[in-house]
């Protein structure tokens, strides 16, 4: 029997702050995905071609919703809270966006 594709599928590189954004709002909704690491060279990144036409990361794909390739970190967490988040906000992004929400 041929396994299904995971439904939250990152294509991301190791120690990439914009990945970090990412798997962190994962984290936060406490989504399951299925991790994909990138080799360093872009000229190497032909999965992430093949999904997404670019070679940057990270890039998401949900299944469940036939998003194929969305890239940009700032639009995958937004994409993220407002499909799986039930109304919720995504956090500030940044270090300083952050600590500013745990002091107020």
């Amino acid at each position: 029997m041929p396994s299904e594709a995971p439904d939250l599928e990152l294509y991301e590189l190791t120690g990439c702050p914009y990945c970090v954004k990412v798997r962190r709002a994962l984290s936060d909704l406490d989504l399951s995905y299925e991790s994909h690491r990138v080799p360093r060279r872009r000229s190497e990144r032909t999965a992430v071609y093949e999904v997404s036409g670019q070679c940057q990361v990270p890039v998401l794909v949900d299944n469940t919703n036939g998003v194929e390739g969305m890239a940009e970190s700032d639009d995958i967490v937004a994409y993220l809270y407002e499909t799986y988040g039930d109304g919720t906000e995504p956090p500030p992004s940044g270090v300083v966006g952050r600590l500013l929400t745990r002091l107020f």
